[in-house]
């Protein structure tokens, strides 16, 4: 082999060798991954951050939240002590394969959506899986820390991976109103869920997460941190010890439409505009978006879209309540009775990863703006 060939030769294996070496793997990055280093609940609930925590005095550690995160694999077989996060969480030992029923087993909220609503879902509805949208960084990170899957970087899964502008129908771009200015989500999301009002005693006293009940059918909107565009977000209400806590966030439900919403559902200065929570501000100054029944013990709320004005810390309302059983009782629509807290604000809240409406939006969606 001539000398020239053999430099050929060795510029090609070094230039391998180089390669593989900057790789970094799913072994490196896994450690500070969000399902290796799981940060979002305690990114959210401390006081630093303007978290629960400030009300109820308990660290994260003495929640229990390691007897949900742990401590066995995805076969079901026990850790040996201590417990860390790992692979095996998710890939079973025997083909290191994963299900989708295990990645419901921690993602509670797209489990309720498929599993106990089952919300439509045009994603889902065709068939796909997880990780048909979300590839090996959002699984196993990409070696930086973020303190929640809100972070921007944190989820590299968005729609214009798929559905870029060759995608999109005909005139679609041409014909959108809002210039890019709203996410994908904010039109084409039939719905937002959350649990509503968690009894806090319960996590703290028994380790039991207990909600008085799931409820959807409405959209909460907000402007994103990430891109600055309005995208859905929804909510979790909290009482503990007469302390009550509403903690609101940007979020991306599985709950799909391939038909985006009409101007009227989020325009009551459109013609025949009807969204209920910006004419009961008009009417009112203010935003009841749940009302509890004393007397029935149930809790009925705002269907469609409930636009977050800039003053929503004062203007928007929902009956706290509180649960009147055992803490340790398994939760359960007959567990026991719920109650009134007394209290339509809450103590204290968070907007994390976004902001409410500005001023300029608000008149936009025909608020009545000062």
């Amino acid at each position: 082999m001539s000398r020239c060939c053999w430099m050929l030769v060795l510029v090609i294996v070094v230039g391998c060798v180089t390669a593989e070496e900057q790789a970094i793997g799913p072994e490196e990055t896994f450690p500070t991954s969000l399902h290796g280093a799981r940060p979002g609940k305690a990114f959210w609930y401390s006081a630093d951050n303007g978290g629960f925590e400030k009300w109820t005095g308990v660290p994260i550690d003495g929640l229990g939240c390691a007897q949900c995160h742990g401590a066995v694999n995805a076969d079901g077989e026990s850790y040996a002590e201590p417990y860390t996060p790992g692979c095996v969480d998710c890939h079973a030992s025997a083909d290191n394969s994963v299900s989708q029923d295990q990645c419901f087993t921690c993602h509670g909220r797209q489990a309720t959506e498929a599993k106990k609503l089952a919300l439509p879902d045009v994603h889902r509805d065709a068939g796909m899986v997880c990780w048909d949208c979300h590839g090996g960084e959002d699984m196993h990170g990409d070696g930086v820390a973020y303190p929640s899957m809100l972070a921007d970087g944190a989820i590299k899964a968005d729609c214009a991976d798929c559905h870029d502008d060759a995608e999109l129908p005909a005139g679609h771009i041409d014909h959108d109103p809002h210039n890019g200015a709203l996410h994908c989500t904010a039109c084409h999301s039939s719905t937002v869920i959350s649990c509503y009002n968690c009894h806090f005693e319960s996590q703290v006293q028994a380790h039991v997460k207990r909600a008085m009940r799931p409820i959807s059918g409405f959209v909460m909107l907000v402007n994103r941190a990430k891109d600055g565009k309005v995208h859905p977000a929804t909510f979790q209400s909290l009482s503990f010890a007469g302390h009550t806590f509403a903690a609101f966030g940007p979020n991306t439900p599985h709950a799909t439409a391939k038909q985006g919403r009409r101007c009227a559902e989020c325009h009551l200065n459109h013609e025949g505009g009807a969204n209920q929570a910006i004419a009961q501000y008009n009417s009112n100054g203010d935003i009841r978006f749940v009302t509890f029944d004393e007397e029935t013990g149930t809790i009925d709320w705002i269907k469609g879209v409930v636009p977050i004005p800039e003053d929503y810390e004062t203007t928007l309302k929902m009956d706290f309540v509180t649960f009147g059983g055992d803490p340790a009782t398994p939760p359960g629509p007959n567990a026991g009775p719920w109650s009134a807290v007394g209290k339509d604000l809450p103590d204290g809240s968070q907007l994390l990863f976004g902001s409410p409406l500005t001023q300029e939006q608000m008149a936009a969606l025909g608020f009545a703006t000062k």
